[in-house]
Order: C-alpha cells, then structure tokens, then sequence
C-alpha cells in the first residue's frame, strides 16, 4: 500500500485493509449437514411447496345452500368476541363436518403471543333480521338525537332559530340593504 497516493502518511487505522477471501466449501460430502441444527435431514423442497406466507381462512361452507335459514360468521376464540356473538344470538356450530373445517387453524395471535383459532358460528335468519331491526331502531334515535330539527336552540343567550331552515341568518337590517 505504499505505492498507494491516497494512503500514504495517513496512520494504519485510516488505511483500509480489505477482508479476506471466502473460504472454500469443506471437501467433505456434507457440509450444511455439520452445521445443522437439526439430527434428522430436512427435506427443503417439500418444505418450500408446502410453504404458505399468508394464509386466508376457508370462507367456504359446505352444503351451505340446503340450509337457507341460517347464516354465518367466523369469529376468533378470544372471549369478548364470544361472549358479544352470544349476546346477538349466534352459536358454535357442532356439526362435525363443519367443525373440521377450522379444527387445525391459527387465526392470528393476541399482544401477549397466544394464538386463538377461528370459529364457525350459526344462527336463524328470524334471530338475525329482530338484532338489525333493533339495531337500525337504536341508530335512528341516535341520529335524531344529533338532527338540529329536533333541538331547541333559541334561549337566552342565542337568537331564535329559523324553524324553515335552521339557520341564525336574518336578513333584515341596515347590514343588508344594498347602496347604489
């Protein structure tokens, strides 16, 4: 490095010093083999074939068109969502063949690691059609509760209200006579 113009007088711990070749592979037949840290041999391309990164659930229910007056949903196993499933009406479903469906599955995992598995719950269409009629009932009251329709905004420290369009504009006055 001493030929070198761009190094030279500079002290040794300025100077690069490129790294050493790669070794060459061990001559032995195997050498992923002592570096494993498995006792019995993997077989890499079954793996990779069966390698799945993202994994959407099985929406598919079998036999679903001979039973017109239930619908689905799957939920995960975490206890609020079962309990809140409860409370609208829906169960686990116990039919064997359609529990197998989910039997083996991972949904996801909750903030302390543990995972939880998706469940196929079932209820009659009557039970679901009474929970959005009272659902859609109870919206409606909240959103007439937040119409200004149906508010009493005059008192005493506000203007009337105009009951045509619920505005405070009134247009009489000097302010809006026009000057030509």
């Amino acid at each position: 490095m001493d030929n070198n113009p761009f190094v030279s007088g500079l002290p040794d711990n300025l100077v690069p010093h490129p790294p050493a070749s790669i070794p060459e592979a061990q001559a032995s037949g195997d050498a992923m083999a002592a570096m494993s840290p498995f006792r019995e041999a993997l077989d890499v391309d079954a793996i990779i074939a069966n390698l799945t990164l993202d994994r959407p659930l099985k929406l598919f229910i079998p036999n679903r068109d001979k039973m017109p007056d239930y619908e689905f949903r799957i939920i995960n196993s975490i206890p609020q969502e079962i309990a809140a499933a409860h409370n609208k009406g829906w169960r686990e479903v116990t039919n064997p063949e359609l529990t197998s469906l989910f039997q083996d599955l991972v949904a996801g995992t909750d903030k302390t690691g543990k995972a939880f598995r998706p469940i196929l719950m079932s209820r009659p269409k009557r039970i679901g059609e009474i929970v959005r009629k009272r659902h859609r009932s109870e919206l409606a009251s909240l959103y007439a509760g937040m119409d200004p329709m149906n508010k009493e905004l005059g008192g005493k420290y506000t203007a009337g209200v105009d009951k045509k369009d619920g505005t405070f504009l009134n247009r009489e006055g000097s302010g809006w006579r026009i000057r030509v």
